[in-house]
């Protein structure tokens, strides 16, 4: 490109020299042509006026023609010009190259005619007959007061004549100087064109690299041109704009990798898409949740990749309005989920609608969580309702019937159950609310296992009576100690045993055994009662879930006893099962690591 510019450069440079010296060779060859001739005319003017002096002095002392012709020739000679002197009748009588006898008459002459004409000179470039050359001739007219025989005045014209080859080879001889000299002039003029064309393309080439290196991301490329003129400052100006440039886009760089940074980390999914619903972004959480490819999603449509008839609706009523959109949606592959969907219209610079933005919360866990708390409310109420209404019944009959005094231990015997059932109920659900609210931070002790079992077994003693169930405990001899809330493991060890006493058969059996190694001790309670159905085996750890409700109720138990103990050994994250056969007894297993006494 830059050879391009230079050989523009030095052909527009060499054209005007050109121009330049073919103008200045015409008017030096035109001047010196002028010159030369005007130069020759002088000096043969000066000469005819020699010679006229010289005959007129022969005229005066009445020379023959033969010695004025032998004096012409001699002259001749000398001036290297052809002399030769004419009558007022065109005759010949003196020549300085040719006898004047053979002549013809010359009164026909062009030059001849201008200097009678004239009376000063006559001046004519022709074709000489005598001579069989091209001539120059200037003739000049002689006037005499010497009168023949008293007759009027002679008149003579004197006729001085040079070959134009003579001159022409002086103009050629000046011209091969004028364009040796001109040749010269050029060559040092097409140098000094290479040589400013070379500096003026050198910086150019400098400045060009540097912004061919800025658009391939060098913006502070090696670029220093000298001077003060306007390339240096056009490079400077470069430098600048490069130095600019490059605080831009690092900072546009930094903006667009926090932006990537804080999209890729969300865990809500982002979804970016043009105004003909064509995916441009989208962020990993979103891939998640729709099983898609950002690769394989970029570009196309958004109806293709989520199937979803009134997101598409909400989707095109946001474009058209402009009017922000929240939605539930709900998905059932790549798995079953709740979705937020906020539909956000994005503007341009022109308050033109050019995208939408699509944020999707997956609100799953917070629907089960509303869910729960809501079927939460509901149990406690339905459980405290029973016992509040039998409450109520009871004291309105106490206060307005008259009753006996069997009837009213009856019935206050009956109110002191219902209120300690309502107490066990509250109880057990402040106790399940501190577990879950401080499971994260379980105070933890060295607990023996051996007597966490025993005190256990004595908390449930009264109530093993009651029902007359055996209780068997394979007692262990190793020291076996473990980390944990002492309170707590023991309530979760209580609440499986009342579990097991309160729904086993009359005159039943509970045995409770312990297997351990190097590293753990599992913890295994086994009833005979009725078993559990296979079907209700999920859900008997969730809150007031009862298998036989009538049965429960009757026992006295609260419904939250294995939620509890879930909770517990969870908190402890301690892995437990339960296994049940319906009509043959229930099997619970839970493991705790084993510990150093002196931890």
């Amino acid at each position: 490109m830059f050879a391009s510019i230079r050989r523009r450069l030095i052909s527009y440079y060499l054209v005007v020299i050109a121009v330049i010296v073919l103008l200045i060779g015409a008017f030096f060859i035109w001047f010196l042509n002028y010159f030369y001739m005007e130069n020759l005319r002088e000096s043969l003017y000066s000469q005819a006026t020699f010679t006229a002096s010289l005959v007129e002095e022969m005229m005066g002392r009445e020379a023959s023609s033969a010695e004025m012709d032998a004096h012409f020739k001699e002259l001749g000679q000398k001036l290297g010009v052809r002399i030769t002197l004419i009558d007022q009748e065109g005759v010949v009588l003196a020549d300085s190259d040719e006898d004047p006898a053979l002549m013809d008459n010359h009164s026909d002459r062009p030059e001849i005619k201008e200097a009678f004409r004239n009376e000063k000179k006559g001046v004519a470039t022709r074709y000489s007959d005598t001579l069989d050359e091209e001539m120059y001739y200037l003739a000049v007219p002689l006037d005499y007061d010497f009168k023949p025989d008293g007759g009027e005045a002679l008149v003579f014209v004197l006729r001085l004549a040079l070959p134009l080859a003579v001159i022409n080879r002086a103009i050629n001889d000046l011209l091969m100087f004028i364009t040796g000299a001109l040749l010269v002039s050029s060559l040092i003029a097409m140098g000094a064109a290479f040589v400013l064309s070379r500096k003026i393309t050198g910086p150019i080439g400098k400045i060009s690299s540097a912004a061919r290196d800025i658009a391939a991301g060098n913006f502070l490329p090696a670029l220093k041109v000298e001077g003060r003129d306007e390339l240096a400052m056009l490079a400077e100006n470069i430098t600048e704009m490069g130095r600019s440039l490059k605080e831009k886009i690092d900072q546009v760089t930094w903006q667009k990798n926090k932006l990537e940074t804080v999209v890729s980390s969300m865990s809500s999914g982002t979804i970016l898409a043009d105004s003909d619903l064509r995916v441009e972004m989208i962020n990993p959480a979103a891939e998640r949740l729709f099983d898609l490819d950002n690769r394989g999603a970029a570009g196309k449509s958004l109806q293709s990749l989520i199937r979803y008839h009134a997101l598409h609706e909400n989707l095109k009523a946001a474009l058209r309005d402009g009017r922000t959109r929240i939605m539930e949606l709900s998905t059932y592959y790549p798995h079953s989920a709740i979705l937020e969907t906020y539909i956000l219209p994005v503007t341009g610079s022109k308050k033109e609608i050019i995208g939408v933005l699509l944020l999707f919360h997956e609100v799953t866990r917070l629907r089960s969580i509303e869910k729960m708390r809501s079927d939460f409310v509901a149990n406690v109420s339905h459980e405290m309702r029973t016992p509040l209404t039998t409450l109520r019944g009871y004291t309105e009959t106490i206060l307005h019937e008259e009753l006996s005094r069997e009837q009213l231990l009856e019935f206050l015997s009956i109110i002191d159950r219902e209120v300690t059932r309502l107490s066990s109920l509250v109880d057990d659900l402040l106790g399940l609310a501190r577990i879950e609210n401080e499971k994260d931070f379980v105070e933890k002790e060295t607990v023996a296992l051996n007597q966490l079992i025993d005190e256990a077994l004595g908390r449930v003693e009264s109530l093993r009576d009651e029902k007359g169930l055996k209780i068997e405990f394979t007692s262990f001899t190793e020291e076996l100690y473990i980390s944990g809330n002492r309170e707590w493991l023991c309530q979760a060890l209580v609440n499986i045993l009342e579990n097991s006493i309160r729904y086993g058969r009359p005159d039943g059996r509970i045995d409770i055994s312990v297997t351990f190694d190097n590293s753990s001790a599992t913890v295994e309670i086994e009833d005979d009662g009725p078993g559990i159905p296979e079907a209700d085996l999920p859900y008997v750890f969730e809150r007031f879930y009862r298998v036989d409700k009538a049965r429960s109720r009757k026992s006295g138990g609260t419904g939250l006893g294995l939620s509890i103990v879930k909770h517990i050994l969870e908190a402890h994250a301690t892995s437990y099962t339960l296994e049940s056969t319906e009509g043959k007894g229930s099997v619970f297993r839970f493991t705790l690591p084993l510990i150093s006494k002196n931890i």
